[in-house]
Formats: C-alpha cells, sequence, structure tokens
C-alpha cells in the first residue's frame, strides 16, 4: 500500500500543478516556486516543486530547514554547511541529497559557473 501512495504522489507531482510563484532573496540568489501540488499525505499541507540558483561566489547563510526537502543538483556546485551539525558537503551536478529538518543551513556557489538545483519540498502543516 505504501508503494502505491508513494506512486500516487510521483505521478501527480507530474500531472497536477496548481499555481507557481517567486520570492526575492539576496543577489546572486534565486528561489522560485515552479509548482505547488495539493496533498492529502498526514502532516502535509502541499508539496513543491522549487528551483534554487546561485552565482559564483553567492551565498546564503544560516537559514532554517523548515519542511521535509529533496534536492537534486543540475548544473555547477554548491557548498552546504548544516550549521546545527557543523557539517559541509560539496555537491556537482547530477548529486542528491536531504537537508535535515529544525537545522540551519548556509550555502554557496565556490564554483565558476551557475548552480541550479531543484527541490521536492513537503511543506508541514502548521
Amino acid at each position: 500500500m505504501r508503494r502505491f501512495q508513494i506512486t500516487a504522489i510521483i505521478v501527480a507531482l507530474l500531472i497536477f500543478p496548481i499555481q507557481a510563484s517567486a520570492q526575492e532573496l539576496p543577489e546572486g540568489v534565486t528561489f522560485d516556486v515552479i509548482a505547488t501540488y495539493a496533498s492529502d499525505i498526514p502532516g502535509v499541507e502541499r508539496v513543491e516543486l522549487q528551483k534554487f540558483t546561485l552565482a559564483p561566489g553567492a551565498k546564503l547563510e544560516n537559514f532554517p530547514v523548515e519542511n521535509v526537502e529533496f534536492c537534486s543538483s543540475t548544473q555547477g556546485i554548491i557548498r552546504v554547511t548544516d550549521e546545527t551539525t557543523g557539517e559541509t558537503n560539496i555537491y556537482a551536478a547530477g548529486s542528491r541529497w536531504q537537508p535535515k529538518i529544525g537545522h540551519k543551513a548556509s550555502v554557496s556557489n565556490p564554483g565558476t559557473e551557475l548552480h541550479v538545483h531543484w527541490i521536492y519540498a513537503f511543506v508541514l502543516k502548521k
């Protein structure tokens, strides 16, 4: 049954986008909500497909990870620091990771080209 629910979620994510929006961030950083999907997952208000970019040298520091997120890098490199644990990782195109909910994080682009990654964010009910 669980496998069916996950498959149904993935199909819904691909077929039924509800809305898109953008959010203002520091220079060199962009974050766009590409699509928002309704959710019937207990405790999850909605699922968002998000696109996050960092220009070379750009950074975003000490922000809270408030939702369950699955990240996939498609271009460039990104340095991700879990400020709660002090752990730092560098991810290149093709990498996938999951930030820890409830932690603070910082990200930067130490490379020479634009970094792009996509996020499926399971936005929790408040």
